[in-house]
């Protein structure tokens, strides 16, 4: 009878280890389910939150940029065609800068998974994220179909001005037709409509704003963890250090339009090596501009601060893949001219985030405002 005792208490604790360390493993990996979908959405609210901004900042720029060449309508001779295409921009129909674009797989994640409600958990934290979409597709619709957002230049009128005209393709014609835009009354009730745009993106950036800071209250989550969130993808990375650093690096880009190498040295200064290929409706084939230009290099933290020396910046351009028409030859020069002007980002410090490979080859340079730029070790 002990030894049957004995038998059956064992068996009897041994199953409820079993079912109990079961049982706490399957609440451990709910959990993190559970978090794990909890932050994707936060994050998709987050990238909406940062379109709303970017939408309220391309319309204080052009804004601004609107207000300064009808003060100086008289003299837009003397205005670059970088102002003047940024106005253009401003008044015609989106380029689709994926910037300004919402990011929409979560949102179908979260409406086609069955188990999203069981997952979640919360019916307050659920509610909120079918609100927030709700509000995102208002918000969409409303810039969409309100004559308020509409841009002064209709797409149909765009198309006329780039396919059937050459309005667009030399300086000349760019002040011809920046002056008729701005002299146009679409253009000056764009303008005046400018407030009333930006209250309505202020009104669904203070609704998304709230509804996020409520879910991360709801679901205990701290904005260290979605900073870890935002970074899990580097797990395998790290900061790179200042021995690691020095070699050559070049950039890694789609085709061959566009070259930087970097040269960083032992004594802390670079060099930096560029080659970009220039189209033109003027010419035939492509002019390349070559330039370099030095500074100097320290890493602070994880983050990698360079400080070009415009003074050493040179620049040539290589015309032996290109040819025009005599008749081109003024857009021919103005374009270099355009061609010779020190890039932007050359003229003061650039601070950016490091991350290195473990093999010490691959390295990923994240500077605000910018996409992340990615070099691989020469030598």
């Amino acid at each position: 009878m002990k030894e049957l005792l004995l038998t059956t208490l064992a068996t009897t604790i041994s199953i409820v280890l079993t079912f109990g360390t079961a049982h706490f493993v399957e609440q451990r990996q709910a959990e993190k389910s559970r978090r794990l979908m909890a932050q994707t959405i936060i994050s998709d609210i987050d990238q909406s939150l940062n379109v709303i901004k970017n939408y309220i900042q391309e319309e204080e720029n052009g804004r601004n940029i609107t207000l300064y060449l009808i003060e100086n309508i008289n003299r837009l001779d003397n205005v670059s065609d970088d102002t003047l295409n940024l106005f253009f921009k401003y008044v015609t129909p989106s380029t689709f800068d994926i910037d300004m674009e919402f990011k929409k797989n979560n949102e179908s994640i979260f409406n086609s998974s069955q188990d999203t409600w069981h997952t979640l958990d919360d019916k307050k934290f659920f509610s909120n994220v079918q609100d927030f979409y709700s509000y995102r597709a208002i918000f969409e619709r409303q810039r969409k179909e309100s004559a308020i957002f509409q841009k002064p230049v209709t797409a149909e009128e765009l198309y006329q001005m780039l396919m059937n005209t050459d309005e667009m393709s030399s300086h000349r014609g760019r002040v011809e037709t920046c002056h008729r835009l701005l002299k146009s009354i679409q253009v000056k009730r764009y303008i005046d409509l400018y407030a009333e745009r930006v209250k309505n993106y202020q009104y669904f950036l203070m609704i998304f704003f709230n509804q996020n800071e409520e879910n991360k209250f709801l679901m205990n989550i701290t904005e260290q963890e979605m900073k870890d969130f935002a970074n899990q993808t580097y797990r395998t990375v790290r900061p790179v250090k200042d021995k690691e650093l020095v070699g050559t690096w070049e950039a890694s880009y789609p085709n061959d339009n566009y070259q930087a190498i970097f040269e960083y040295k032992k004594d802390h200064t670079f060099t930096a090596h560029y080659a970009l290929s220039w189209s033109d409706a003027a010419i035939i084939g492509k002019m390349i501009q070559r330039f370099s230009i030095e500074g100097t290099w320290v890493i602070e933290g994880d983050s990698l601060v360079k400080v070009f020396d415009t003074k050493s910046y040179k620049m040539e351009i290589d015309e032996n893949g290109a040819s025009y028409q005599p008749n081109q030859a003024s857009a021919v020069e103005q374009l270099k001219k355009e061609m010779s002007k020190i890039p932007e980002g050359m003229t003061n410090r650039a601070v950016q985030a490091t991350n290195i490979d473990e093999s010490g080859t691959r390295l990923q340079l994240n500077e605000p405002g910018w996409n992340s730029t990615h070099y691989r070790k020469v030598q």
